[in-house]
């Protein structure tokens, strides 16, 4: 039983870990966005124009590709604490039926 309960800890610790990256991932967006705005404000004429928006669809791919790992990572721990909680139910089902 220790053990489960150790798995879900750990498991809600990943958890959190995860809340904590994507606010950080949430915050770096914001960032970007005010340092794209910036550069913008700074270059000007067409040229500049042009490399903005290649370098926002940078980002913007890359906060793709971000999101999308942190969505999967969500998944895997959402998978992983059921899992570990589907354990936890076995073993009091057979400790139950173990004393009848």
């Amino acid at each position: 039983m220790r053990q489960y309960e150790e798995a879900i800890r750990k498991a809600r610790e990943k958890q959190r870990d995860l809340e904590d990256v994507t606010l950080a991932f949430r915050q770096l967006q914001r960032e970007q966005a005010e340092l794209l705005t910036r550069v913008g404000n700074a270059w000007r004429g067409n040229q500049a124009d042009y490399k903005l928006g290649a370098i926002g669809e940078d980002i913007a791919h890359e906060q793709r590709v971000m999101q999308k790992r942190l969505h999967q990572l969500e998944e895997q721990l959402q998978a992983e604490y059921k899992q570990v909680q589907a354990d936890v139910e076995r073993a009091k089902e057979a400790k139950t039926g173990a004393r009848h």
